[in-house]
C-alpha cells in the first residue's frame, strides 16, 4: 500500500500539536579557548629593571590580575588562585623581555611561547614573553599613550601566560584584533577571563571554558584593581606624542607559538 495524501486540514492541526513540543535554545554562553595551565599557584615571574617606566606598567599589570582574581572570589583568603610573584634570583618560570625576535618582529608586538612539562601538550612549566622594543624603551618615559599601549599589552600577555586564549568579542582583554580606540580606553577583564583562570587553577585543563548557565559576562575596568597612586591610564595629562600608532603597525596581531 501506497503513502496517501494528507488531508490539507490535517496540516496546521499537526502543527499547532508540535509546537509545544518544539525546544527552545537559550543563546549560547560565551566561551574562551585554553592553551594550557601552569603547573604551579605561585608563577615567580622576572621582569626587565629598565626601562624603569615598562618594569612598572607590567608589574602594575601582574598586581592587576592578582587582585582581580581575588576579587573574583569575594576576596577569600583560602581561595584557589594563581599569583604572580616578581622575583630577580634566578628562580623564575616566567620571563619578560623587552625585545622581539627577528621571527616575530613583522607580524607582531607581543609573543609569549610555553614549555609544558614532559610528556604533557597541558600542563605549562615556563613561559618567555616578548614585548616590541618600539614601544617598550627609554625614550617613552614620558609618553603617555606609549605606557597605555604597553599597559595593555601587558594584560593580554599575562593572560596568555596564565593559559587564555583568544576572545573575539571586540572588548575583552583577550581579544587579540587591535584597533586605536581600544588602546586608549581602560582596558576591562570580563567574567569569563576570571572563570577560567579559576578553573585553571583548581588543576582542571579543558580545551574551552564555557560560562555556566545563568552567569552574565561582565567588564570590570582593571584600574580598579590597583593600588591607589599607581599606574592609571586616566590620570595623564594630555600632551604631545612623539610615538604614533602607525610606528607600531595598525594591523597588531598576537601569536601565542607553542614550543
Amino acid at each position: 500500500m501506497g503513502f496517501t495524501k494528507t488531508p490539507s486540514y490535517i496540516l496546521p492541526l499537526l502543527l499547532v500539536l508540535l509546537l509545544p513540543l518544539t525546544t527552545v535554545h537559550a543563546s549560547p554562553q560565551p566561551s574562551i579557548p585554553i592553551n594550557g595551565r601552569y603547573s604551579t599557584l605561585t608563577i615567580k615571574i622576572y621582569i626587565p629593571p629598565s626601562p624603569k617606566w615598562a618594569h612598572d606598567v607590567v608589574l602594575n599589570a601582574t598586581i592587576a590580575w592578582n587582585r582581580a582574581q581575588l576579587w573574583n572570589l569575594q576576596n577569600n583568603p583560602t581561595a584557589t588562585l594563581y599569583t604572580f610573584l616578581e622575583t630577580d634570583d634566578g628562580t623564575a618560570t616566567s620571563t619578560v623581555s623587552f625585545t622581539m625576535p627577528a621571527a616575530y618582529a613583522a607580524i607582531a608586538v607581543g609573543w609569549t611561547t610555553y614549555k609544558f612539562t614532559p610528556g604533557s601538550r597541558t600542563s605549562i612549566a615556563s613561559t618567555q614573553t616578548y614585548f616590541t622594543p618600539t614601544v617598550f624603551n627609554d625614550a617613552q618615559a614620558g609618553n603617555a599613550t606609549a605606557r597605555e599601549y604597553a599597559f595593555w599589552l601587558s594584560l593580554h600577555e599575562l593572560g596568555r601566560v596564565l593559559g587564555l586564549g583568544s576572545v573575539l568579542d571586540g572588548q575583552d582583554i583577550m581579544e587579540p584584533r587591535y584597533t586605536p580606540q581600544r588602546v586608549t580606553q581602560v582596558p576591562r577583564l570580563s567574567t569569563l577571563d576570571l572563570y577560567a583562570v579559576h578553573v585553571l587553577a583548581q588543576g582542571s585543563a579543558p580545551n574551552f571554558v564555557t560560562l555556566p548557565d545563568g552567569v552574565q559576562d561582565q567588564f570590570t575596568p582593571v584600574t580598579a584593581f590597583l593600588p591607589i597612586g599607581s599606574f592609571h591610564l586616566t590620570q595623564d595629562p594630555p600632551k604631545q606624542e612623539a610615538l604614533t600608532y602607525d610606528s607600531v603597525r595598525l594591523t597588531i596581531r598576537f601569536h601565542v607559538f607553542i614550543t
